[in-house]
């Protein structure tokens, strides 16, 4: 990633977490060599060291355990937005209004199952750094693949799935770039890998509230690509104008 927009990563992860994010994708984009990957992996366990602490309210992290991963809050904000949040959404048009409610309930709906299964069945617990990894991208992956797959069984607007995808593809790309090196990072090191998974769920919720925000926004850059297209809700037809 060559070119990152401040406001939206302040947006996403905060301030502290913008400087991190973009000190690790541009560096890490830039220099390639084995011998700086050594280095960059110690400073930028320091760098995240010291921002973890400095949230911190003590000394030290706070301890992690499986009841905090199970009952993390990603699981409580999307059932929030599930049956409070996503159905008083209102867009452009009544058309407009029921397409992008129903991605966006189709979209929460395969996280919370993927990402439930996925800390239910406790497997991460006896990975190591790069198995860890590859399961946490294979879910990412396998996240995407449901809720599209889901979206158009639905009849939602291919336009509509490719528009979210794009816009969805530049927070993904930077959660993937700090799942990474969570992974890797020593400072992470925790019991059953408890800490890794706890603040990887974390960066999931952000990025899932930012979908949702910027839901209007793809809404309204959609111009006359749905113009005349169908869609039944509760048994009703209703065509884009």
């Amino acid at each position: 990633m060559s070119e990152l927009d401040l406001n939206k990563l302040v947006d996403l992860y905060g301030l502290n977490g913008a400087i991190v994010a973009i000190a690790i994708v541009i560096v890490s984009g830039i220099i390639k060599s084995k011998w700086f990957e050594n280095i960059w992996s110690k400073l930028t366990d320091k760098i995240i060291e010291y921002f973890l602490k400095k949230k911190s309210t003590s000394d030290e992290v706070k301890h992690i355990d499986e009841s905090d991963i199970l009952n993390h809050d990603i699981f409580n904000y999307i059932d929030l937005w599930t049956y409070s949040k996503v159905p008083t959404l209102k867009f452009s048009t009544e058309y407009r209004t029921i397409v992008f409610r129903k991605y966006l309930s189709i979209y929460l709906k395969c996280y919370k199952k993927i990402l439930s299964g996925f800390v239910k069945d406790g497997k991460y617990k006896t990975m190591g750094q790069s198995e860890l990894w590859k399961s946490l991208l294979d879910l990412i992956n396998q996240v995407i693949c449901e809720y599209e797959k889901e979206c158009k069984e639905m009849n939602i607007p291919d336009i509509v799935i490719s528009k979210m995808k794009m816009k969805n593809n530049e927070s993904i790309q930077l959660t993937i770039d700090l799942i990474n090196n969570i992974s890797n990072s020593q400072f992470y090191e925790s019991e059953n890998n408890y800490l890794k998974i706890y603040s990887i769920l974390n960066i999931i919720l952000s990025v899932l509230e930012n979908t949702i925000s910027n839901s209007e926004t793809i809404c309204n850059s959609i111009n006359g690509q749905l113009r005349g297209l169908k869609i039944n809700d509760s048994g009703k037809d209703v065509i884009e104008p």
